[in-house]
């Protein structure tokens, strides 16, 4: 069936979708940017099926009575509103009905939730509610650590999306029968079986959850706590259930910011300090006292946006961003700002905050160091990439290490650069340029110290990976990943020509041809496309929840022997002196020269989140074709690395604004003197008036 996807964003949980139906079905993307822009798509494609994944703004009456419109919820049936899993981490159970007195009395469950789903059902005028083609259900837990709403999202949602979909799809096509379309019989598919709405797809029972409800959007003024009297539990779920939007809007901090992690600290006895008080600091990240005499760590901070601000706020670790507001000092803020990369060679708890930590593992006489580095989403600090740098060289203090095996975070493997920090930044040229290089470093040792040391590296991507994770990964001598694993190579649509050796391993690894294809094509890769072209060694077919034990069942399973892509490559230093050095050379115009112009732009949109113009058209085929011509974007033209056509393009805007200027004052000068002889006309006409009522036996008579 021709399917097009309809997306505020083409997110992760789109794009997985996108590549798991790509190979039955044909596709296409329009980004949801207007009526219009829908409305138009929709005749230019003229698909069987609109799917939409991730849509934010209601379906246009004139397509969803026209075209079957399948929605994908975040919820189970029944369940309805746009702040679903917001509801399901703040402990909503549903056997409350009204949202006002659950929020007034705050009695949310104790435990929440035992299962929850996503549905696909069909658009219609009433959001939410229309006829069910599929549900898939999951068990959760909304309180074990590190559960939030975009770990939801990303995990047990994007799963259930996947099944739930697929379902939908075949019962469709079922229904339709070996001939004829889907708008020919749509009259025949309404309604579909109650069986679709009852019943799982997998496990063919009926929702476990509890109650359905609908719910309306869970606002800031919702998610706020009163620190002297909430738990830490309570402040902990009002925190990750807004996470990674909107935020958890709070004066805890003194200004109100956003607040990002929610993780409880057992730990910390925080009874001898009032509730509110900052009482630990670590890796950028603060934990605050709770009235319970827990603490409760906050990662990350953005502020308000006010009138004045043209966009939204990066979102920065939140020792940094207390830092650049003034109203705390480093002293007071109590902060160990010394790398004690030592500590992270041990796991302290899953209920502790740390970013870094290694586990070691006995393979006969000899170590394994599985290094886990949870980033939030996945970006990399130049802070962070230090960090990583010293808990290599901590580890190469230890003797009989055989290998160490990168596992990222659960959620991201690595996305690169950290492109919030960088935007908000007083000089985010100089800030990208030193984390570039300090990401370098890390690849460097993948590169060049571990095998000079006999040290085999290895990289288990067990979430996505995008830009600089995938080179870092692909540095390493093997590369391991989930089958669920989405990974963005180029580094072109933000703009950056990218550096952490990827002009040596793609190469390497996958042949000069598909090495520039990775470097320039935009479309996301799954694990096994991957594994084709030689960018992934081996896929691992085991769940999420399984998927470390399989990399530890895995990586014991290697020979000491390892057979690597970098047999056949010169890796000497010379080598890997002039790969760096042709790569920053780029990135160094990506920074100071005119075309630095592509990266601010797209940096800034990325992390202000502002709305695009226009769907790529990588994606939405419907548009690629006008008459013979193909069409391109401009990341896909020559013309987007060429320096001078960002020179001429920076006159062209400076000649601009200098004409804009001139007409400016020219029209403002011009206006000024038309104002003035129109105000003495008018004076001049109001005196011959006011002389000829006076002339006037009875003026009043002739007044309006």
């Amino acid at each position: 069936m021709k399917v097009l996807f309809l997306c505020t964003a083409h997110n992760s949980l789109s794009q997985r979708l996108y590549i798991a139906l790509a190979k039955k079905h044909i596709l296409s993307v329009e980004l949801a940017i207007s009526d219009t822009a829908i409305v138009d798509a929709v005749s230019l494609f003229r698909p069987d099926i609109v799917l939409c994944p991730f849509l934010t703004v209601a379906v246009p009456a004139e397509i969803y009575t026209k075209y079957l419109t399948l929605i994908v919820h975040p919820g189970p049936p029944d369940d309805a509103g746009p702040s679903s899993i917001d509801w399901l981490l703040i402990g909503d159970d549903g056997s409350e009905p009204s949202h006002e007195i659950l929020l007034k009395d705050q009695s949310f469950s104790e435990s929440g939730r035992n299962h929850w789903a996503v549905t696909v059902l069909q658009a219609t005028k009433v959001l939410d509610a229309g006829p069910v083609w599929a549900f898939e259900q999951f068990p959760v837990q909304i309180d074990v650590p590190g559960v939030t709403k975009s770990s939801i999202y990303r995990g047990p949602v994007t799963r259930a999306a996947l099944v739930a979909v697929s379902a939908a799809l075949s019962r469709i096509q079922a229904s339709i029968g070996a001939s004829g379309s889907v708008q020919e019989k749509i009259s025949s598919l309404l309604p579909p079986p109650s069986e679709f709405k009852q019943l799982s797809v997998t496990s063919r029972q009926p929702f476990a959850g509890g109650i359905t409800r609908s719910r309306p959007l869970l606002k800031a003024l919702d998610r706020e706590f009163d620190i002297a009297k909430d738990t830490a539990k309570q402040i902990s779920r009002k925190i990750r259930c807004a996470d990674s939007q909107p935020g958890c809007l709070s004066s805890v901090l003194g200004p109100k910011l956003y607040l990002y992690g929610g993780i409880i600290d057992n730990q910390i006895q925080a009874s001898s300090f009032a509730a509110g008080k900052i009482i630990a600091c670590r890796n950028g990240a603060i934990c605050v006292a709770t009235s319970d005499a827990k603490g409760v760590w906050i990662t990350h901070l953005r502020r308000m946006k006010r009138k004045q601000d043209k966009s939204m706020w990066p979102k920065v670790p939140a020792v940094s961003c207390l830092l650049s507001l003034d109203i705390w000092s480093m002293q007071e803020l109590a902060c160990d700002t010394s790398n004690d990369t030592k500590s992270h060679l041990s796991l302290i708890s899953a209920l502790h905050f740390q970013e870094i930590r290694v586990e070691f593992e006995a393979a006969g006489d000899k170590r394994l160091a599985y290094v886990y580095f949870d980033f939030y989403n996945g970006a990399m600090s130049t802070d962070q990439c230090s960090r990583l740098v010293g808990t290599f060289d901590h580890i190469l203090e230890i003797e009989n290490i055989h290998a160490i095996i990168l596992m990222g975070g659960s959620n991201y493997f690595s996305n690169g650069i950290h492109l919030n920090v960088i935007e908000a930044s007083a000089d985010p040229a100089l800030e990208t340029w030193r984390n570039i290089n300090q990401i370098n470093n890390i690849v460097f040792y993948l590169l060049h110290e571990l095998p000079r040391r006999g040290i085999t590296s290895v990289a288990a991507l067990r979430g996505n990976c995008a830009a600089g994770g995938v080179a870092l990964a692909a540095a390493c001598d093997r590369v391991i990943a989930g089958v669920h694993v989405v990974l963005n190579p180029s580094y072109r649509a933000i703009g950056l020509y990218g550096s952490e050796y990827h002009t040596l391993s793609y190469p390497g690894r996958c042949g000069t041809t598909k090495a520039a294809s990775l470097s320039h094509s935009m479309l996301p890769l799954s694990a096994c496309d991957a594994h084709s072209i030689g960018l992934v060694d081996h896929v691992l077919h085991a769940s999420e929840g399984e998927l470390d034990y399989a990399v530890r069942q895995h990586v014991a399973t290697l020979s000491s022997d390892f057979a690597t892509w970098k047999t056949n490559m010169d890796l000497s230093l010379a080598a890997l002196q002039s790969a760096q050095t042709s790569e920053l050379a780029e990135m160094a115009k990506d920074c100071w020269s005119h075309r630095a112009e592509r990266f601010n732009i797209r940096r800034k949109a990325f992390v202000c989140k502002i709305k695009p113009v226009a769907t790529p058209l990588r994606f939405a085929a419907h548009r690629r074709q006008r008459g013979d011509a193909v069409l391109l974007d401009q990341e896909e033209m020559d013309e987007f690395d060429l320096v001078d056509f960002y020179r001429v393009n920076a006159r062209r805007q400076e000649a601009a604004n200098v004409w804009r200027a001139a007409l400016h004052y020219f029209m403002t000068h011009i206006r000024g003197v038309f104002d003035k002889a129109l105000q003495n006309k008018v004076d001049s006409d109001i005196a011959v008036v006011e002389k000829q009522q006076s002339q006037m036996i009875f003026p009043c008579y002739y007044q309006s």
